[in-house]
């Protein structure tokens, strides 16, 4: 299963590929967070991820299959506030959590914060993609599909 949460629709598109390439069932993770106002959005998004608390899930699936992958965009440096309550929030210890995370200009910090907390969750730790989504929308197709051959 491919769980994704995203803000301006590009994680969406890295998770619609991913679930088409892997042929796994795709769900959005839906948060409450109020995204009509994009500067207001974008202070408490990064407040809550950076702080302890993050932002609840309203649609968490009633079961997973033993592997799962979620993608997150990078917000502050780390996975998204909505995602990481999903994380944090759901009885992963029987699950296999792969994190695919898209950010305009991924590096190497990114990935190793990402794998250090995956490896500190209560879940069986996966593996770790950061995605590059420059400021295209939708993203280049054959860029996407380049980079997404890490996972295949």
């Amino acid at each position: 299963m491919v769980l994704y949460y995203t803000y301006k629709q590009k994680t969406k598109i890295f998770a619609q590929a991913i679930s088409e390439l892997l042929n796994l069932p795709v769900t959005e993770l839906v948060s409450d967070i109020n995204k009509r106002n994009a500067f207001s959005f974008i202070i408490k998004a990064l407040a809550l991820t950076l702080g302890k608390k993050a932002y609840p899930i309203t649609n968490t699936p009633a079961s997973l299959p033993a592997e799962i992958y979620v993608c997150s965009p990078i917000w502050g440096g780390r996975v998204a506030a909505p995602v990481k309550y999903f994380l944090e929030n759901t009885n992963l210890a029987q699950t296999k959590v792969n994190l695919i995370l898209t950010a305009s200009t991924p590096t190497d910090k990114y990935k190793n914060n990402a794998i250090e907390y995956l490896r500190n969750l209560p879940s069986i730790a996966g593996d770790v993609f950061v995605f590059q989504t420059h400021d295209e929308m939708p993203p280049d197709k054959d860029v996407m599909k380049e980079q997404l051959k890490d996972i295949i």
